[in-house]
């Protein structure tokens, strides 16, 4: 009988448990802007959409110095003082290839665009009349993916310990029913 103390222990513990699973609202957001009034601009539009958490930086270097703190996604000026928002992006992917990075640049070079489009970047967005609108809306696109894949990870780890602890029980009543009968 006592074989199944601690399976069922497990259960119940798996059960009362609430796993975290991030909503947008917990998010951390990176501004990597050098134009204070931009800066402010894009902080006020993503404060009205979501209560992320945002970090402001006016440089690259700033940025990636502060990758630790593991934001979900980054907003990135290209036209930055020191390496500028292509080198800072390139840097940001070899320390870590899945973080989204939007470009928001008041640049109309194509080739620009380009450059970040060849080396994989979210969106490119032109400071433009409804550009700061248009990142808020694009943030919270790619924010909403990454919490829903995020949700289905988790989701499918709880169903992998619902197994492991089923089994776990089944063998344990397996093994007390040989034990006791022998």
């Amino acid at each position: 009988m006592e074989s199944f103390i601690i399976p069922l222990l497990l259960v119940a513990y798996t059960m009362n448990k609430k796993e975290h699973i991030k909503d947008l609202n917990d998010s951390h957001i990176f501004i990597v802007e050098d134009n204070d009034m931009h800066s402010l601009m894009m902080d006020y539009v993503l404060s009205n959409e979501t209560t992320a958490h945002i970090t402001k930086f006016k440089s690259g270097e700033e940025c990636i110095e502060n990758l630790h703190l593991n934001p979900d996604i980054i907003i990135l000026d290209y036209g930055l003082p020191g390496i500028n928002g292509i080198d800072t992006y390139n840097e940001i992917k070899k320390l870590n290839p899945d973080l989204p990075v939007i470009v928001v640049t008041e640049s109309t070079d194509n080739k620009v665009a380009q450059k970040f489009f060849k080396a994989g970047v979210s969106d490119f967005i032109r400071k433009e009349e409804n550009a700061f609108e248009l990142v808020s809306k694009v943030t919270d696109k790619i924010l909403s993916i990454t919490v829903r894949r995020e949700a289905k990870i988790a989701s499918r780890n709880a169903n992998i310990f619902m197994i492991v602890i089923g089994a776990m029980i089944v063998i344990g009543t397996l093994l007390s029913y040989v034990l006791l009968k022998h």
